[in-house]
């Protein structure tokens, strides 16, 4: 059990549901604690955001840590769909940590200015509803990642940032798998074998 937990895909797999099933609950309780005029709601929605936005780093960085060793466990597809997975989550992560230091902030602000509680969490209300999208978007990606039976579409084709700096780590021209300029633009064609440092 303890090397399944050291294990960053693991961990990755454990944690990322919570920024998109913790936003959505978020939401919800602040839009009722802001039609009802409800203090204690507010609150409780603010710290639900920043929990839930806040737990997107952890997901992020054991996603980041785990990218080497998923790439070389699967096929042409979903290794298209990791890269696509990760190129979201470089892209569209910050608006989740936004989210979380906003929700702090206005937390800060209904402790110390109470007037100011209801503005300060309408503001972070709509700044969670991208979150949300932001966060359901990298999630549809992850979960054709390991699941062929959620690949609806083909892959869009992208070159994921983690890739680009595991070149400069081990030499020029390194790309740990296969090149996906000659393989997954069409992907009929079969993978070249490899070998990947990281075996």
């Amino acid at each position: 059990m303890t090397e399944l937990l050291s294990d960053p895909a693991y961990r990755h797999v454990l944690l990322n549901h919570f920024p998109v099933i913790g936003l959505t609950l978020a939401f919800a309780v602040l839009v009722i604690g802001a039609v009802f005029r409800q203090t204690a709601m507010l609150f409780t929605g603010l710290v639900l955001v920043a929990l839930a936005a806040g737990a997107s780093l952890p997901v992020g960085i054991y996603g980041n840590d785990a990218y080497p060793a998923v790439f070389d466990r699967l096929d042409g597809d979903g290794r298209a769909w990791l890269d696509y997975h990760m190129s979201l989550a470089d892209t569209w992560l910050p608006v989740l940590y936004t989210n979380a230091v906003l929700a702090v902030i206005a937390l800060g602000v209904g402790i110390l200015r109470p007037p100011l509680l209801l503005p300060a969490a309408m503001l972070v209300t709509l700044v969670t509803l991208a979150g949300i999208g932001t966060a359901f978007a990298i999630a549809n990606a992850g979960g054709k990642v390991m699941h062929p039976e959620f690949r609806l579409i083909d892959p869009p084709v992208v070159e994921s940032s983690r890739r680009l700096r595991s070149s400069t780590k081990y030499g020029a021209g390194y790309r740990p798998g296969y090149d996906r300029s000659s393989c997954c633009r069409d992907p009929r064609r079969p993978l070249p074998v490899v070998h990947s440092p990281y075996r």
